[in-house]
C-alpha cells in the first residue's frame, strides 16, 4: 500500500496547529483537497487558485508533470478557500503559492524535501512516533482514501487522482479482494 494516508482527526488537529502559519496552512489544506503529487502541488501559482478578478476559484485544474494530462476540475473546500483568501489575495498571479523564507531571493517554491520535512514535523507534533510511512504521498492519498472508503467509487477517485486505470487506483488505495467481497455481502437483493 506504500505511504499511509492521514486520518480525519489527524488532519483536523494539524489544521488547528498550523492555522497561524500561512505556508503550513496553505500546504495542508491544498494538499488534502487537490490530491496532487508534490511536484505538481509545489508548482502551483496564485493564478491557479485566484481568478483575474481577484476571486478565489471554486475549482482547480492542473496539468500533471508525470502524465502530461490535466486533472478534472477539483473542488476547493471551504477550508482551502478561507486560507487562500487570508494569505494570497493581493499577491501577483504568477507568484508561487508555497514560498519559504528564502523564496524572495530565489523566486522558487519550497522543495519537495522541505515539504516532506514539514509533513513529518506535523505528524511528530501530534504524537505520531513512527513517521517512516508518512510522506508527501500521504497527503495525496488522504482525501482519495477517505472518498473511496465513504463511497467505494474507485472510478471517481481514479478521475480525481488523474490516474490511467482503475487497477492502478485500486492498488494505490490498497483495495483488496476481501473489500470487494465484503461490499458484495453488504447488498441483499
Amino acid at each position: 500500500m506504500g505511504k499511509n494516508p492521514l486520518n480525519e482527526n489527524s488532519i483536523k488537529t494539524i489544521r488547528r496547529m498550523v492555522q497561524h502559519k500561512p505556508l503550513h496552512s496553505l500546504l495542508l489544506n491544498l494538499s488534502v483537497d487537490l490530491m496532487l503529487r508534490a511536484s505538481d502541488l509545489l508548482k502551483l501559482k496564485v493564478g491557479d487558485v485566484i481568478s483575474e478578478t481577484g476571486v478565489v476559484k471554486d475549482f482547480v485544474k492542473v496539468k500533471q508533470q508525470k502524465t502530461g494530462k490535466s486533472t478534472i476540475d477539483i473542488p476547493l473546500s471551504d477550508n482551502s478557500k478561507r486560507v487562500i483568501q487570508e494569505n494570497l489575495l493581493g499577491k501577483q498571479s504568477d507568484d508561487f503559492i508555497f514560498v519559504g523564507n528564502k523564496s524572495h531571493y530565489t523566486k522558487k517554491p519550497i522543495t519537495t524535501q522541505q515539504y516532506q520535512r514539514i509533513i513529518k514535523g506535523w505528524c511528530r507534533s501530534i504524537g505520531m512516533e513512527d513517521v517512516s510511512n508518512i510522506s508527501s504521498h500521504s497527503m495525496r492519498k488522504t482525501k482519495a482514501t477517505h472518498l473511496y472508503n465513504k463511497t467505494k467509487n474507485v472510478e471517481a477517485v481514479r478521475r480525481l487522482l488523474g490516474q490511467s486505470s482503475v487497477t492502478a487506483t485500486s492498488s494505490y488505495l490498497g483495495v483488496k479482494d476481501g473489500d470487494a467481497t465484503a461490499l458484495a455481502q453488504s447488498i441483499n437483493i
